[in-house]
């Protein structure tokens, strides 16, 4: 069954390498195939078994997605006020004063439709709204587009995981209204949000509390980036939401309190054995405890394996653990294929993988601190090169965090969580009170984790540059997972060397790698030479909790090996280029920043940028051409402009937000040092710019637009557009070539698009 159930995830994971969907006219004909293998051919060559299930698994997925995806938002209706009815399908996450929330349609204008979206609303009239209430509302809707960059998250494989087939924003209007409302709509998720809104309202608030309602609920819409910097940087944040751990921690004190009181009555002793009897309270506890998380991948994968063992007590037959695993794996995937595009998906069977790997088949150990550690401490070891792979970093504290952290929230804080909520639905007062207490005891275990989070030796980030490392860790930790003694278990260090030992390519000496990032509207791009780097702005920031300093700027430049920003220029103070730097700040040491703007980045020092300021890096020279210090103060038109030329005098011109005034003043100084071959369109391509004598001075080859998706400024502007055309430049805007990357050596090579690089045929 494992053999089979690996296969099948083979084949699954191979349609997410396609580009475009294959048609669903290839479906009789691999259906046909795996008939002929299996009735033909499997007696004799039995490897063409797993042959079948790669195929089978391939063709499940095909099916799922062209179904699951057949609705998708006409181009002719972005942006447009349309009328859709339909359901709130999640619970409103409230955040600055904005909800969001899923709403399965029902309708859009007149046409039937059955997807799923994700909606915005600001109206405080309509601040009732509920899980299960179908409405009807005025919105207006884009297609699903997320940022594209190495190293990124991709947000669109995330919404395809999810349904989410556009997003959107309910729009002031007499015509939003309540279409009807009934308790038993959508009943599991009414009863969370209500004992959601108990718990808020009965728990005073701290900082600890939202994690209280993430344990409860598994909602975290209320958790601050620096509560979950905490948590990635001690290994821990897998025990604040509810996994496999905390489920497995209550079924088993349900299995044996109902077994206990069970062997209390002979009679019901005479008809049922007290363990079959523990093992449905087990399975009840964790139904219950899933359904309070919506049912999220490791509590899905719980509630299956339990059952599956349950099935085996009642059959009377002995289920190994790799069966239960190889079950569950197999069920997840035919309930929804596209699991696999999600982190928890591979941590959780990963991790359960690695503990029946870990602790089976070893000789049974007398000694208290081989069975206190052993599970810990495999599981510490042995996600190291996945846990790099999925979150670019390592915890040196996790060990150590976790042997506190563990039996802490799963024998204290989880237990008094439920029972109080379970205490909320009768008494407000003795549920809040029990919550309280659960509280405060995770206010001192959250002391512990801060301090070890704090640690200078605490984390280190890095990454894995290619599947191949990743699969040669991942081997050589297994071996070394193996039973003391075993023949040639030392052997697995060789396995590990290229994970530790990788370097990352840099440009040699003379040449240049230039990166536009993909930050929707906004700017930020890399230049590297071979032992420098330099970031120029960092994008803009989003509420308290989101900006692209940290999702984008921080990740890209770890795929790169970087651990230091040898200069960080920020051109302007508008939040499109500035957001992002404090980021940066905090997980990269900076030794420089030049600016226009210093006043704008205190606490930190920076320079001005001035014009004629040059130096060279590795063969490379940088000059600032603008502003000067009489141009400091004119917004937009103070903007750092930065020319970089390698070494065979292939030129960037960086210009930020400048305008019309500041591109005439660098015509006046000197014309000729304008000329570039890659030219980042001044102010995002707004009209405000590009005078015919600039656009003549720079004549570049290439023009980059820094833009975001359907952006309101309508960015770049046609005329723009035209004036550049005109000159024969190739011209490219992040909105659709994602991420735009070049190499400057003696030729420029062709730009990487990494949104067409890194295409699936879930990208817009």
């Amino acid at each position: 069954m494992c053999s089979f159930a690996l296969a099948f995830l083979c084949g699954v994971l191979l349609l997410q390498q396609f580009t475009v969907l294959p048609g669903l006219r290839w479906l009789p004909v691999i259906i046909v195939f795996v008939f002929l293998i299996e009735f033909f051919c499997v007696k004799k060559f039995k490897w063409l078994r797993y042959l079948s299930a790669i195929l089978l698994g391939f063709s499940w997925t095909l099916f799922y997605v062209t179904v699951f995806c057949s609705w998708h938002l006409p181009h002719e209706l972005e942006g447009k006020s349309l009328h859709v009815n339909g359901t709130i399908a999640s619970i409103p996450n409230d955040s600055d004063n904005t909800l969001s929330f899923l709403f399965a349609l029902k309708k859009i204008e007149s046409e039937k439709v059955h997807a799923t979206i994700k909606l915005s609303l600001r109206d405080e009239n309509l601040k009732n709204v509920r899980v299960g209430d179908q409405w009807q509302f005025v919105v207006r809707l884009k297609r699903v587009h997320g940022l594209m960059n190495p190293g990124g998250f991709d947000y669109e494989a995330f919404a395809l995981q999810e349904g989410i087939r556009a997003n959107g924003y309910v729009i002031k209007s007499s015509e939003n209204q309540l279409l009807e409302s009934h308790w038993y709509h959508d009943f599991p998720d009414r009863i969370r949000q209500k004992l959601k809104d108990k718990v808020e309202a009965n728990l005073p608030s701290s900082n600890t509390s939202p994690w209280i309602v993430a344990l409860a609920l598994g909602e975290r819409q209320h958790i601050s980036s620096e509560d979950w910097e905490i948590l990635r940087n001690t290994g821990t944040n897998h025990l604040m939401a509810i996994a496999g751990l905390h489920i497995g921690c209550m079924a088993s004190l349900a299995f044996f309190l109902v077994s206990f009181c069970w062997r209390r009555v002979p009679r019901l002793m005479l008809r049922y054995p007290a363990q079959l009897a523990g093992g449905l309270g087990a399975l009840v506890m964790a139904f219950l405890y899933a359904s309070l998380a919506g049912f999220s991948i490791p509590a899905e994968r719980t509630c299956i394996m339990l059952s599956v063992v349950l099935i085996a007590l009642i059959l009377k037959r002995n289920m190994m653990s790799w069966q239960a695993w190889s079950i569950a794996l197999f069920l997840m995937l035919l309930i929804n294929p596209l699991v696999v595009l999600t982190d928890s998906f591979w941590l959780s069977f990963y991790s359960v993988a690695l503990i029946i790997y870990g602790v089976s088949g070893r000789l049974n150990q007398q000694g208290w601190w081989w069975k206190i550690t052993r599970v810990q401490w495999v599981i510490t070891v042995g996600l190291i090169p996945v846990g790099v792979w999925l979150f670019q970093q390592i915890s040196w504290t996790a060990f150590l965090a976790n042997s506190i952290a563990i039996p802490w929230v799963a024998f204290l804080i989880v237990p008094l969580t439920l029972l109080g909520c379970f205490f909320l639905l009768f008494s407000a007062k003795a549920g809040g009170l029990i919550l309280l207490s659960a509280d405060k005891l995770l206010a001192l275990l959250w002391q512990v984790l801060t301090y070890f989070s704090h640690l200078s030796f605490a984390n280190d980030y890095m990454m894995i540059p290619n599947n191949g490392i990743l699969l040669s860790a991942c081997v050589g930790v297994i071996i070394l997972l193996l039973p003391s003694g075993f023949p040639g278990k030392g052997f697995g260090v060789f396995w590990v060397l290229p994970f530790i030992f990788y370097h990352h390519a840099t440009p040699r000496s003379g040449d240049v790698s230039f990166s536009l990032l993909d930050v929707g509207q906004g700017l930020s791009a890399v230049i590297q030479t071979h032992h420098h780097v330099l970031v120029f702005d960092a994008g803009p920031r989003f509420g308290a909790n989101y900006d692209m300093g940290e999702s984008v700027v921080a990740p890209y430049l770890r795929s790169l090996g970087v651990k230091k920003i040898d200069l960080l220029v920020v051109s302007h103070p508008d939040n499109d280029h500035i957001g992002g730097v404090h980021a940066l700040f905090h997980y990269f040491t900076i030794l420089h920043v030049k600016t226009s703007t210093p006043d704008k980045l205190v606490p930190f020092h920076a320079d001005y940028c001035l014009r004629n300021d040059t130096w060279k890096w590795d063969g490379v020279t940088f000059k600032f051409l603008y502003p000067t210090s009489e141009n400091l103060d004119l917004d937009n038109n103070s903007s750092c402009v930065l020319s970089v030329t390698n070494a065979y005098q292939k030129t960037i011109l960086l210009t930020g937000d400048i305008e019309k005034f500041a591109e005439n003043y660098l015509i006046q100084q000197n014309a000729k040092e304008l000329s570039a071959d890659i030219l980042v369109a001044p102010h995002h391509g707004s009209k405000t710019s590009a005078i015919d004598k600039f656009v003549e001075s720079v004549h570049p080859r290439y023009v980059l637009f820094p833009v975001g998706y359907r952006n309101r400024y309508h960015f770049p502007n046609a005329s723009v557009v035209e004036k550049y055309q005109a000159i024969n430049a190739s011209l490219f805007e992040t909105d659709r070539s994602g991420a735009i990357q070049f190499q400057l050596a003696e030729d420029i090579t062709l730009p990487r698009q990494y949104r067409l690089v890194a295409r699936r045929y879930w990208n817009d």
